[in-house]
């Protein structure tokens, strides 16, 4: 039971992480971001803020994203063959 629950929790959080990370790069979330503010800010020359705004990078996180819905589709599958195995 404990097994299925650590099972059941970890694919609603590869599924929970892996939509924030697809979607929140393309809303206006991203580009009103605080926390991006203040840490382009803190690296000298400004080259940061329009690297962290580029589409490169919003796609590479956008990747990270779908690699952890990714993740969780697989572990769906190992969770029902691992079911399929207890009930033989």
């Amino acid at each position: 039971m404990s097994v299925k629950l650590t099972a059941i929790l970890f694919i609603a959080l590869c599924f929970e992480v892996g939509l924030l990370l697809a979607i929140i790069p393309w809303t206006s979330y991203w580009e009103n971001n605080f926390f991006l503010f203040w840490l382009t800010a803190r690296f000298p020359g400004g080259n940061l803020a329009p690297l962290v705004q580029s589409g490169y990078v919003r796609g590479a996180i956008t990747g990270l994203g779908l690699t952890n819905i990714a993740l969780g589709l697989l572990e769906i599958a190992a969770l029902s063959q691992m079911r399929l195995q207890a009930a033989e």
